[in-house]
């Protein structure tokens, strides 16, 4: 990924969405920090992942199901997760080792129950998408979030051991970026018209737009030939 097609990206996916919105709104319920054992976060919470695409968490189970997973799992996990202030591109691969067993923790957890019409209560879990999603709410400086069109199309399983080599490679694109802008990781954002997205999250609005949506970046190419014609026309002449 180079730095133009990040820029490129962001644009479009801060005009193609709403989700900015909904991620707006769930840090003005959250204030400071999302906190999952203070009841209204965990709602605030679920009602968020439901505007982002996530239908496991049924409405009916915001505060049943889906918080008795959340609280159990924060019992066990919480405590170990980066700080908020950590940058995913700080983390040693042993500490993205414990975010993996994190994120498995909590993949296979209840999300909500159905009653098939066979009379069977079928059980639906956070899953790969809703768990990625809930750790980067919890710490968007650390964990990008990925859907499964994302995951599927970049060779990722569901399991935490892809969970980390995802982490990994997060990290290396944003060291390189940063690198070819000549700026520090957490600068990124400011630079690329992002301000209120963390660094790992720019490039999950890049896989969106290019994953998800089937939109790739124009080739440097292009980029050149419509600078050319952004350019006043005698100027384009004398260049001609």
């Amino acid at each position: 990924m180079k730095l133009y097609e990040l820029a490129y990206c962001c644009r479009l996916y801060g005009h193609l969405t709403g989700y900015d919105r909904h991620l707006s709104q769930l840090y003005q319920r959250v204030g400071s920090g999302l906190d999952p054992l203070i009841p209204a976060h965990r709602t605030a919470l679920f009602q968020w992942l439901n505007g982002w695409g996530c239908r496991q968490f049924a409405r009916e189970h915001h505060a049943t199901t889906a918080s008795d997973s959340l609280v159990q799992w924060a019992a066990s996990w919480l405590d170990g997760l980066p700080a908020s202030p950590e940058q995913l591109t700080d983390l040693s691969a042993a500490r993205l080792e414990l975010c993996a067993e994190a994120y498995d923790a909590l993949r296979v957890l209840p999300a909500s129950r159905r009653t098939l019409n066979s009379g069977r209560v079928s059980v639906v879990t956070y899953g790969p998408t809703g768990t990625a999603k809930t750790l980067f709410a919890l710490r968007p400086n650390v964990f990008p979030p990925w859907d499964d069109p994302i995951r599927i199309l970049l060779g990722f399983g569901k399991d935490g051991a892809s969970f980390q080599r995802y982490l990994t490679e997060v990290a290396s694109t944003l060291r390189e970026l940063a690198a070819e802008a000549g700026i520090p990781v957490t600068a990124l954002p400011e630079l690329v018209e992002r301000p209120n997205s963390s660094p790992p999250k720019l490039v999950d609005d890049y896989n969106w737009v290019v994953k998800t949506r089937g939109c790739p970046p124009p080739t440097p190419e292009e980029v050149r030939r419509w600078a050319n014609w952004a350019q006043p026309a005698q100027a384009r002449d004398r260049e001609a």
